[in-house]
């Protein structure tokens, strides 16, 4: 395992290393050194000295041409809001040693892999007095000192995560401490518990993660509401908790978008599940994969809400009738109960407003397409039309969810003629969104407001309003299609009458 930095990252090195100059020994730490050993890219850097950064950190921002602001006054810590070459946010952060000198900073840090240096002048030097090498090298994950944990109980939730993405095993008592130091998380922040259980819902194996905080009793402290999903049989004779379900689901969701990533070969013992996904939806690979690489809020993709939303799926279960998994059918406030608890947790975990309602719809709408595969039937251009209306984008997000859910539950109830159906009704909503968007989604009207003012005498208000909404849907439907028609329309409801409210100004 050895120490060798990509030529742009050492280009860089080399213009930080020329604005701090010789006064004050500056190292690069933390997960940096550990992925540069592991031969992984880089997201950051993050470099520590004996003084306060500010000024030179400063110096650098303004050298690079970049942003510049102080993250902690009190710990002397900044940021240089620095872009790479591909335009991509790299950031660089400068703190001040956490103790007396270097060695003391090391051994205060989370974990060995974690506590390793290199001075920026000497980049072929690992300066590792924890052996964290050795740990990386023997695939084992150790804390820095007996109190890490409670030092920072954030340091639990990067523990699971570091585990899950780089496929260590834990030190021999580093369980036992996480489930001890797990109750500590409520006294760190919201939004430090929020970045890192993203982190890991967005990382290399998000359901294995979520296993992990569940056995070692994370999970229902970061969300209590799931407590009660762990004890909840799934409807009809499934053998697992809905919590159980919820994160087979979230692996069933991560391996299905991994076999629809573009240029993603077949492989040859893959089931029958996934070959007919990918049958019928591999060519919105690219898409699928630009949707959920989007961002609703920056900082958290729409992968990361969507997974989050799949752990979410059970809440308000209690509501449901009993039957299999095609004739369970939602009491009447099951779903509203369920996403309004989705949205409640989302914002205790400090989610924005914007991606709470994301993951609300989610949860509200997860089930809106069983009944076409209930009935055997393909939605037409009028129900796919009402489904976008009442989700939106995350419309693609619960689609794709639809089939994981039932992909969680293959082993019991699901045959080879069901699972056709259901790709074959996902199929026709993705291709909905993707290939009739104009036509079916949102349609150009062929009349607006100022056309029906001048053609039918109408006055501002809301009957202009429901008359629109109402030539939308058919045109939507397919059963207009030119001005001619929809004037007829409009004429034909005018004269039958409008159920709108009164044809006020206001």
């Amino acid at each position: 395992m050895k120490l060798v930095f990509e030529p742009h990252y050492r280009a860089l090195l080399a213009q930080i290393r020329e604005v701090f100059g010789t006064e004050q020994q500056l190292y690069l730490v933390g997960g940096a050194v550990r992925d540069v050993l592991l031969g992984k890219p880089l997201h950051d850097m993050d470099f520590a000295m004996g003084g306060n950064p500010t000024l030179l950190a400063r110096k650098l921002a303004k050298h690079l041409k970049a942003g510049f602001f102080v993250l902690d006054d009190d710990r002397h810590t900044a940021r240089v809001v620095y872009y790479d070459s591909q335009g991509q946010f790299f950031p660089l952060d400068f703190v001040q040693f956490s103790g007396m000198d270097l060695r003391e900073d090391l051994f205060n840090r989370d974990f060995t892999i974690n506590a390793m240096a290199v001075p920026v002048d000497r980049l072929t030097q690992v300066i590792d007095p924890l052996g964290g090498q050795s740990d990386l090298e023997r695939g084992v994950l150790r804390a820095c000192s007996e109190h890490a944990l409670f030092d920072d109980p954030v340091r639990v939730l990067r523990g699971v995560r570091l585990a899950v993405q780089l496929d260590l095993d834990y030190a021999p008592g580093l369980e036992q401490a996480l489930q001890e130091a797990g109750p500590q998380l409520t006294r760190t922040s919201s939004e430090r518990q929020r970045d890192e259980f993203f982190r890991l819902l967005s990382g290399t194996d998000p359901a294995k993660g979520l296993e992990h905080f569940r056995r070692l009793g994370i999970l229902k402290i970061l969300i209590p509401a799931l407590v009660e999903l762990e004890v909840m049989p799934v409807a009809g004779e499934h053998p697992q908790s809905m919590l159980s379900h919820a994160i087979k689901t979230v692996e069933k969701y991560h391996a299905l978008l991994h076999h629809l990533k573009p240029g993603t070969q077949s492989i040859a013992d893959m089931d029958w599940m996934m070959q007919g996904v990918r049958d019928a939806l591999g060519k919105f690979s690219l898409e699928i994969a630009t949707y959920f690489r989007g961002e609703v809020t920056p900082g958290r993709d729409k992968l990361s809400l969507a997974f989050f939303g799949a752990l979410l799926q059970g809440l308000g279960t209690s509501a449901m009738s009993t039957g299999s998994k095609e004739q369970r059918i939602p009491q009447r406030n099951h779903h509203l109960k369920g996403a309004q608890l989705a949205f409640t947790i989302a914002k205790q975990l400090t989610l924005s407003t914007a991606e709470s309602h994301w993951v609300q719809t989610l949860v509200q709408h997860h089930m809106n397409l069983l009944p076409y595969v209930a009935n055997r039937k393909i939605p037409d251009q009028r129900a796919i039309y009402h489904f976008f209306k009442q989700t939106g984008e995350v419309g693609v997000a619960i689609a794709l969810h639809f089939l994981a859910d039932a992909m969680a539950l293959k082993d019991h109830n699901l045959d080879q003629e069901c699972w056709r159906w259901y790709v074959s009704v996902v199929g026709a909503i993705l291709s909905a969104w993707w290939e009739k968007h104009s036509m079916v989604v949102e349609p150009k009207l062929l009349l607006d407001g100022f056309d029906l003012q001048d053609e039918f005498g109408l006055m501002p208000g809301k009957t202009i309003g429901t008359l629109l909404s109402q030539l939308e849907e058919e045109q939507a439907s397919g059963t207009i299609s030119n001005s001619d028609q929809a004037r007829d329309f409009i004429r034909k409801r005018l004269i039958e009458g409008v159920d709108s409210g009164e044809n006020d100004e206001n």
